[in-house]
């Protein structure tokens, strides 16, 4: 496509088989018809928008075109299952706030559930406007409370016992290996042996994720012992793999030790969290445990500094006992008024 000056002097854009087709720019002036010109070529090759554009086919193609893209595309997957049959055959300015507190109501999921779900048709949404399949996204609010973050950590005798139950080797070193270097479950089932510096001790578990870091940690000897013997029976390089490939998940044979071990409540996310625990437990500094987490210290103290021995001592012993006056309060002018008497 291409602009032609008519001889009025108006601009039109010549367009379609052999150029055709015109169409008004509305102006005679050159650099607004220009500007014109480039709206209309993205407007054509986005193509038009349609109006009877469902969220059901809004889900299906972020799942299908974006899912493959992501980290996680089983998560989307899901996401969208669970969405489907509540808000599929909706259009997008169906979603109302009684709508999503409709569908959260007969979902018939947790709370977090719901959130996850919620995040994903708010990503769906998003991506269909800057994809030029939707003109605006309507606004979705939480339809449920946050809930609170899980408290559920593991004794060293639960650890144990756990460790005991994990038949196959592979879950042995996972669990033993998230215990002792806690990382998040994707770092360390995507960590291959090659990132362990067996001289320095220490394993990089590469740059993670968005705002998910990943950090160096420093091996102890229960580490060691573990990644040795994965080095001992790995074929494909990877520190956690099963019959020679690596694993997406381990959360089936996790759960199944969990049932061996007789341990309610516990998830292999609960591994990482029981680590940091027992960090504060043993006096760790906050720091030291953040740094070890790939964690802000603001997050680290507020889910673990409970934990802490010291945590919250000071003020503690700040109100036992008779408080002291201060010696100047003592020094108060005129008819031997008292400390408390100069307080009123």
């Amino acid at each position: 496509m291409r602009l032609w000056k008519h001889e009025n002097g108006r601009y039109y854009v010549l367009h379609g088989e052999r150029l055709k087709r015109r169409t008004s720019t509305g102006t005679k002036d050159p650099k607004t018809a220009e500007r014109f010109l480039r709206q209309f070529e993205a407007d054509e090759a986005a193509g038009p928008q349609d109006p009877d554009l469902t969220v059901r086919r809004i889900l299906e193609a972020y799942r299908d075109e974006h899912g493959p893209d992501v980290r996680s595309p089983d998560a989307i997957k899901y996401s969208v299952q669970g969405l489907m049959p509540h808000l599929g055959d909706l259009l997008p300015q169906h979603l109302t706030p009684p709508t999503i507190k409709k569908y959260a109501r007969e979902r018939g999921a947790s709370d977090g559930t719901i959130l996850r779900e919620i995040g994903t048709l708010r990503a769906a949404l998003a991506w269909a406007v800057e994809n030029n399949r939707l003109e605006r996204a309507p606004t979705i609010s939480a339809p449920v409370k946050t809930p609170l973050p899980r408290d559920r950590w593991m004794t060293r005798d639960e650890a144990d016992r756990l460790i005991a139950a994990c038949t196959a080797p592979h879950l042995r070193n996972f669990v033993v290996l998230g215990l002792m270097t806690v990382p998040r479950m994707g770092a360390l089932l995507e960590a291959k042996l090659t990132q362990v510096d067996w001289k320095r001790r220490v394993i990089d578990y590469g740059k993670g994720y968005g705002n998910k870091r990943r950090v160096v940690v420093p091996l102890n000897d229960d580490a060691m012992t573990a990644l040795k013997l994965a080095a001992q029976i790995g074929v494909a390089g990877y520190i956690i793999e099963y019959n020679g490939k690596p694993l997406d998940t381990v959360k089936k044979g996790f759960a199944a030790a969990c049932k061996r071990a007789g341990i309610e409540g516990v998830t292999p996310h609960i591994l990482r969290h029981t680590g940091a625990t027992w960090m504060a437990l043993a006096g760790v500094e906050m720091q030291k445990i953040a740094n070890m987490l790939g964690d802000s210290l603001a997050t680290t103290e507020r889910v673990y500094a409970k934990y802490h021995p010291d945590y919250l001592r000071k003020a503690a012993r700040a109100l036992q006992g008779k408080p002291k006056t201060p010696k100047s309060a003592l020094q108060v002018k005129g008819n031997g008024a008292t400390p408390l008497d100069s307080m009123h």
